[in-house]
């Protein structure tokens, strides 16, 4: 009797990757996909000779990264960071501070109040008790350090990855190495000084063509074709296997799978398995998800007279301004803008600003954050590009108790073997992290 093939239920970067790992392991497996499209949040354009990237704007440089491109026959397409992209910059009263990529060496700039760089140096001799559970991030570096260093260093900093709010991101979860050195080392600067890169620079590299083209290399690579407007509806147990009923094009059909891995986002999840855990349905619907803005601007480069010199720069919230920061792509990756031009990639919404999305006039929101990046960058002269995309649910928040999350994922994937929940609530936001776990589930899958 022939295998039954595994199901993979959404085709973005995760369900992509993992399909392309079972297929080198030689084990049959089909992708639905609810879109007519597959990428999740890989989605790059060109307009005008620029280069636009919605999703993801750089991958992290590494060797493993270099032989997957490598593998999906996309070597000709890295592009190499230029030495700029480990320049980094933070924007307090309006100004632009350049900033080291090591934290430590936040000391001898005048970024910060001498009170806090005192604190900076000071902290390795100063004990703290941690509370009994989970921290927020504000809560945890405002215990170790002080309320100035988590306003203005670490609120920018996560707006930047997570789109986050500190006083709700959970420190375990978005920067696990800092409450570990303080158990380990009894001090954060101390684990910073033992581990010394752990929270350093790094390498990054992007794509010709835009960072799809990774979803893209996938999906070709693939021998079993996607299956697109294609939606999970029920999931039920049999003797060996699952049975899956789906709805193709309007038409409802069903099929027997020996197992099904669900990569799509926490709220979608929670509908295909609420019939076989409630609660953990509930704890899946309840993940928050803003909604976020992504601004392109191509301008010429006369125009802009504080130019740049690196990957970009973050606004912490008490700046009070219209947008979480900005990635100066031209800068990084000169290829992604026409010769004589410069191309700034600029986020709004998240946890902290959807409000500007949710209640007021979109052009009004453009409008505010062209001012005030003008303010900043002193533009002298209009965008010759401009292009806005909103992503109604954009990156997973994992805040303050998500770590009932995880267990109640373990207890689920035990209750029902054969059924791995995936996707970036669960694995990481970082391309790397989503790539890495498709081939260790993969070995998983293929051992059994």
């Amino acid at each position: 009797m022939p295998q039954q093939p595994v199901l993979i239920v959404g085709a973005g970067l995760s369900g992509l990757s993992i399909a392309y790992e079972l297929q080198q392991r030689q084990i049959p497996y089909l992708v639905m996909e609810a879109a007519d499209h597959a990428g999740g949040v890989l989605k790059s354009l060109q307009i005008d000779g620029f280069e636009l990237d919605a999703g993801p704007n750089s991958l992290a440089a590494s060797p493993e990264m270099f032989a997957y491109l490598q593998q999906l026959g996309l070597g000709d397409k890295i592009l190499m960071a230029a030495a700029a992209s480990k320049n980094r910059f933070l924007v307090r009263n309006h100004t632009l501070h350049a900033v080291s990529p090591h934290p430590l060496k936040i000391i001898g700039s005048k970024y910060l109040s001498r009170a806090s760089k005192w604190k900076l140096f000071t902290e390795r001799f100063r004990t703290s008790v941690p509370p009994a559970g989970e921290e927020s991030v504000s809560d945890f570096v405002t215990r170790r350090f002080n309320k100035e260093i988590a306003d203005y260093v670490f609120d920018p900093v996560l707006s930047g990855i997570y789109a986050g709010n500190p006083d709700r991101l959970s420190i375990g979860e978005v920067l696990p190495m800092l409450p570990r050195w303080e158990k380990e080392y009894g001090s954060i600067t101390k684990g910073l000084m033992k581990e010394k890169g752990a929270m350093g620079g790094r390498k990054i590299i992007s794509l010709k063509g835009g960072n799809a083209e990774l979803a893209k290399a996938l999906l070709d690579k693939l021998q079993t074709p996607v299956k697109f407007n294609s939606a999970v509806n029920t999931i039920q147990s049999t003797a060996s296997g699952y049975e899956v009923g789906y709805i193709e094009n309007g038409t409802l059909s069903i099929q027997e799978f020996s197992r099904i891995i669900l990569t799509t986002p926490s709220y979608s999840t929670a509908n295909m398995i609420a019939p076989l855990d409630l609660s953990l349905a509930g704890i899946l619907q309840a993940v928050e998800y803003p909604e976020m803005g992504v601004f392109h601007l191509g301008y010429d480069a006369k125009a802009i007279g504080n130019p740049v010199d690196g990957f970009g720069f973050l606004v912490p919230n008490r700046e009070n301004l219209h947008f979480l920061g900005a990635i100066c792509n031209a800068a990084i990756f000169p290829e992604k803008a026409p010769e004589g031009k410069v191309l700034f990639t600029v986020f709004t919404g998240g946890a902290r600003l959807q409000h500007y999305l949710q209640a007021g006039d979109p052009a009004v929101l453009r409008q505010q954050i062209l001012s005030e990046l003008s303010q900043i960058l002193h533009i002298s002269a209009a965008p010759v590009m401009q292009h806005f995309t909103i992503l109604k649910k954009a990156i997973p928040q994992l805040n303050v108790g998500y770590s009932h999350l995880r267990t109640a994922v373990e207890q689920f994937e035990q209750t029902w073997p054969g059924i791995h929940i995936a996707g970036n609530y669960v694995e990481g936001v970082a391309v790397p992290a989503l790539i890495q776990y498709a081939g260790q589930l993969a070995d998983k899958i293929s051992k059994n």
